[in-house]
């Protein structure tokens, strides 16, 4: 299953939110109930990645609580069942 969310690119929430908010609508489950994300990576380094003027073009995936995660210059941010 897969769940597709954008957010970043009206500058509303920064990268590291929409992946802990689509992460949790992708499991049904509230943000709180996720293990903490800086447990996965450093989500400084992802927001500063995306969203720092003139910052970077491309993707990064990753795995968080059990889902495959990437992320997207665009804003988008794609979760899916981790393989198993």
């Amino acid at each position: 299953m897969s769940t597709t969310a954008s957010g970043h690119s009206d500058d509303s929430q920064p990268p590291s939110e929409v992946v802990v908010s689509s992460v949790a609508a992708h499991k049904g489950v509230e943000q709180v109930a996720l293990p903490p994300l800086y447990e996965a990576l450093d989500p400084d380094a992802l927001d500063a990645l995306f969203t720092t003027p003139g910052g970077a073009t491309g993707r990064v995936t990753f795995d968080y609580a059990g889902c495959t995660v990437e992320c997207a210059s665009d804003g988008s941010v794609d979760v899916r069942d981790a393989a198993a």
